[in-house]
C-alpha cells in the first residue's frame, strides 16, 4: 500500500512557515543514496548549540515494502527544493511494476511535475552512470552528472556545492537568470603580499577563474581605493559576500580595514581566510563575530564553499526573522556586534536588534547592554512571553527511538534535533523537565545534563547565582538498573537522581538475584527477568504519573523482534496511557512517528496493527511472561483493550488545555517554536500541581 503522505507535510494555518525545506528522494534500498542524503544533511544543519545553518529536511517515506510512496511536495514551507537521487537501484526499479500499481519511474516523473506545479525546484543527480533518465518522460531534464566524480566523498562535496547555490539563488532569486552564480564575491586582500608565499589571492584567482563559467568576483587589488566596493553595495548589490585574505600585513592596510567595516555595516557575509606566516602586529578587532578557516594551499574550493555557506546562513537567518519580527525591529542575519548595533545608540527611537539563535553568552551581552541598544533572539522573547517559572512545573519528557520514522521520511537526527529543541524551549520559559532512561552514552540522560548545563539557557530562566544549585532535572532510575555514584556526579548538581524501590512484588523468593540493591545487571534474557524488568519500569512509571505535572510525548519504540522493549508494553506507550488514565495533560507530537503517533490515532478512532496482542507475540517471552502475571494476580491489560480505551476517550478527552484542532496540529508539527506554543498553551490553560517524568 501506497503511504499516505498529507499527514507527513500537513500544517496548520497557524503554523509558521519554513522559509526553505529540501526534500531528499531515492529508492529506500539503496545505500548509497541514503548515505549522500544524509550527508547533505549534516552540510545544511550545522550545530544547534553554536550559530549555523538549520535548514529542515526530509527524507523518501519509507514502510519496508520498498514499493514507492503517494508522490508528495511538501506543503509546510515557501520554497521548496526536491533533490532525486539516482542510482542503479532506482534505475533498475523504475521499470519494474509494483503491488499498488506505479512504478518508482512514474513515482519520479510525478515528483517533477507536482515540484514545477507548485512553483518549487527540481534537482536531479545522477550518483551513478547508468541512473538517467530513469524514465523516459525525464529525457529533457538535465541530471547533474555527480557519478562522474571520483571518490565518495568528493562526489558528496560536489553534490552540496550545488545544492548550496542552489537554495541561495530559491532564497536571493534573479528572475532574469535562474541560474546566475549564488553570490558575488569580493576579495579583500593587500597587495603587499601578492608576491609573498603562500600566494593566497593568486591561488583563489586561479581557482575562480578555472571553475566559474562567468565572472563572480572583485579583486580589491584592482581598486586603488577601495570606493568601487563601497558604492557598489550602497547601489544594492544584495549578493555581495566579503572573503578576507587575512595576511600579516592585512590589519595594518587602511582600506582593508575599511572594506570589512564596510560589510559589517551592510550586514554582508564575511569569512576571513587566515593566511599569516609569521605575525600580526594587530589584529584589526571587527574582522572577528565571522567563520574563519585557515588556509591550506590545496583547498581553495574549500574556502569559496565555506564562504557560500555563510551566504546562504545569511539568507536563510534573514528570512526566519521576516516571520518572527515586531514593528520596530531590525534585523540582523548574524549575532550582534558593537561596529553593528553603535550606528543606533544615538537615534530617538532606538530599534530593537533581532538576531538568530543561539543568544550571546552573557559575558558578551553585558558589554553591548552599555550602548543602550537592545538585542535578542526568538529563543529570548520566548522566555519574556511564557514565564512560568511562578508555576513550579516539572514536565516529564517521553522519548525514544521509533522504529517507523522513516514512514514519515525522517531520521533519529531529526528526532535528536527537536528533543533538544524542545527541551530548551521548555527550559527557558522555567519548567522543570523530568525523564526516566539509563545514563549510557547511546541516551538522552546525558544530552539533557549537558543542556541544563548550558549558561545561556541559565541565563533566560533568570536562575539566580546561589551557592545551592536548583536541579533542572530530575532523571528516575527503575529497580533494578544500575547506576553508580560517579554516574550520579556525572550529571552534575543541576540534575537530581531518584532511585526508585524495588516493586513489593518482586523478592529474593522469587529468584535470588532480585535484591533490594543489585550490584550486578540483571539481564532479560529470560521470561522471569524480563518479568521482573517490567514490574520495575511500570513501578517507575506510576511513580511519575502520580508526581508529574503534564508529559510530552515525541516518538517512542513499538517493540519488534529486532528492537524489543524490556517492559510489560512499549515504555513511552505506557506513560502515555498513565497519564491519560490520571488526567494528566498529555502532548502528543506525532509527526516523528512511534508511540506519539499511535496514540493520538488510536484516540482519533484510526486501528493500528501495534495495538493487537498478535503483533506483540513475536517479542522475546511473551506468552511467558503474561502467564507470569497472571500466575502472580498481576493486572495484563490486552492491548485491544487499550485501543477500545482510547478511542472512547477520543481527542476531546485529552485533558491538555488544547482544542481537538490544536492537538491535530501538534500531532503533525514538525516546527520546534510553534510545537511549543501549543504545548505552553495548553499548560497555561490547565490547573495541575508540580511534575517529573519520561523513560527510553
Amino acid at each position: 500500500m501506497a503511504i499516505e503522505r498529507e499527514e507527513r507535510f500537513e500544517m496548520s494555518g497557524l503554523s509558521r512557515r519554513f522559509p526553505l525545506l529540501v526534500q531528499f528522494e531515492f529508492h529506500p534500498a539503496s545505500k548509497a543514496a541514503a548515505a549522500a542524503a544524509e550527508y547533505l544533511h549534516e552540510v545544511l544543519n550545522a550545530d544547534p548549540a553554536v550559530p549555523g545553518l538549520q535548514i529542515p529536511t526530509t527524507f523518501t517515506p519509507d514502510d519496508g515494502s520498498g514499493e514507492p510512496p503517494e508522490p508528495a511536495v511538501a506543503t509546510e514551507a515557501d520554497r521548496v527544493l526536491v533533490v532525486l537521487l539516482a542510482d542503479d537501484q532506482l534505475a533498475v526499479a523504475a521499470r519494474k511494476s509494483t503491488k499498488n500499481g506505479m512504478t518508482w519511474g512514474e513515482y519520479a516523473t510525478q515528483l517533477r511535475s507536482l515540484t514545477e506545479a507548485a512553483g518549487h525546484r527540481f534537482m536531479p543527480v545522477q550518483l551513478t552512470e547508468n541512473a538517467w533518465p530513469i524514465d523516459k518522460r525525464l529525457d529533457d531534464t538535465n541530471f547533474l552528472r555527480a557519478w562522474a566524480i571520483d571518490g565518495v566523498e568528493e562526489r558528496h562535496k560536489f553534490i552540496a556545492r550545488r545544492l548550496v547555490h542552489l537554495l541561495i539563488r530559491r532564497l536571493r532569486p534573479r528572475p532574469d537568470n535562474e541560474d546566475a552564480p549564488p553570490a558575488t564575491i569580493f576579495l579583500s586582500h593587500t597587495k603587499m603580499d601578492l608576491e609573498h608565499e603562500p600566494r593566497v589571492v593568486k591561488t583563489l584567482l586561479s581557482h575562480l577563474t578555472a571553475s566559474q563559467p562567468e565572472k563572480m568576483w572583485f579583486d580589491s587589488g584592482d581598486i586603488s581605493t577601495g570606493s568601487r566596493f563601497a558604492r557598489e553595495i550602497e547601489q544594492g548589490v544584495q549578493d555581495s559576500a566579503l572573503l578576507a585574505i587575512v595576511t600579516d600585513s592585512y590589519s595594518s592596510r587602511s582600506w582593508c580595514r575599511k572594506e570589512v567595516l564596510l560589510a559589517k555595516h551592510y550586514q554582508r557575509p564575511v569569512v576571513i581566510v587566515d593566511a599569516v606566516q609569521e605575525r600580526e602586529t594587530r589584529r584589526f578587532p571587527y574582522s572577528g563575530n565571522t567563520p574563519v578557516i585557515r588556509w591550506k594551499p590545496n583547498d581553495a574550493q574549500g574556502v569559496v564553499d565555506l564562504l557560500l555557506r555563510e551566504v546562504l546562513r545569511h539568507a536563510y537567518a534573514e528570512e526566519s526573522l521576516k516571520q518572527r519580527k515586531h514593528e520596530g525591529d531590525l534585523i540582523l542575519p548574524a549575532g550582534p556586534e558593537l561596529v553593528t548595533i553603535v550606528h543606533y545608540c544615538k537615534e530617538e527611537e532606538q530599534p530593537v536588534i533581532l538576531y538568530p539563535d543561539p543568544p550571546l553568552g552573557p559575558e558578551e551581552l553585558e558589554v553591548l547592554e552599555r550602548t543602550g541598544v537592545r538585542v535578542e533572539t526568538p529563543l529570548q522573547r520566548h522566555a519574556l512571553k511564557h514565564d512560568l517559572r511562578s508555576r513550579n512545573l516539572t514536565v516529564a519528557l517521553s522519548v525514544s527511538g521509533a522504529e517507523d520514522l522513516g514512514r514519515y521520511g525522517l531520521r533519529t537526527v531529526h528526532l535528536d534535533s527537536i528533543l533538544l529543541d524542545l527541551s530548551r524551549y521548555l527550559l527557558v520559559a522555567g519548567v522543570r523537565l523530568a525523564y526516566g532512561g539509563h545514563l549510557g552514552s547511546d541516551g538522552y540522560t546525558l544530552r539533557l545534563a549537558d543542556l541544563v548545563r548550558d549558561p545561556i539557557v541559565e541565563q533566560l530562566r533568570g536562575t539566580s547565582s546561589t551557592d545551592q544549585a536548583v536541579p533542572e532535572l530530575v532523571t528516575y532510575l527503575p529497580w533494578p538498573m544500575l547506576a553508580s555514584v560517579r554516574d550520579e556526579a556525572r550529571l552534575g548538581p543541576l540534575v537530581e537522581m531518584l532511585r526508585c524501590d524495588r516493586p513489593s512484588d518482586i523478592d529474593e523468593a522469587i529468584d535470588p538475584s532480585f535484591v533490594a540493591a543489585p550490584d550486578v545487571e540483571i539481564p532479560s534474557d529470560t521470561a522471569l527477568h524480563r518479568f521482573a524488568w517490567s514490574r520495575g519500569l511500570t513501578s517507575m512509571r506510576e511513580h511519575q504519573t502520580k508526581e508529574l505535572s503534564a508529559r510530552v510525548v515525541v516518538g517512542g519504540k513499538l517493540g519488534r523482534p529486532d528492537t524489543p522493549y524490556m517492559g510489560r508494553m512499549p515504555g513511552v506507550l505506557e506513560e502515555a496511557l498513565l497519564g491519560i488514565r490520571a488526567q494528566r495533560p498529555v502532548y502528543l507530537v506525532g509527526a516523528f512517528g512511534g508511540c506519539a503517533r499511535l496514540v493520538f490515532d488510536a484516540l482519533d478512532g484510526i486501528e493500528r496493527v501495534e495495538l493487537t496482542s498478535a503483533y506483540h507475540q513475536a517479542l522475546p517471552h511473551a506468552p511467558e511472561l503474561k502467564a507470569l502475571y497472571a500466575d502472580r494476580s498481576v493486572a495484563w491489560d490486552e492491548f485491544e483493550n487499550i485501543a477500545a480505551e482510547l478511542k472512547a476517550c477520543g481527542i476531546s478527552g485529552l485533558k491538555n488545555g488544547l482544542s481537538v484542532e490544536e492537538n491535530r496540529e501538534l500531532a503533525t508539527s514538525r516546527s520546534a517554536e510553534r510545537i511549543v506554543e501549543l504545548i505552553l498553551h495548553g499548560l497555561q490553560q490547565c490547573s495541575q500541581p508540580a511534575a517529573a517524568g519520561g523513560t527510553e
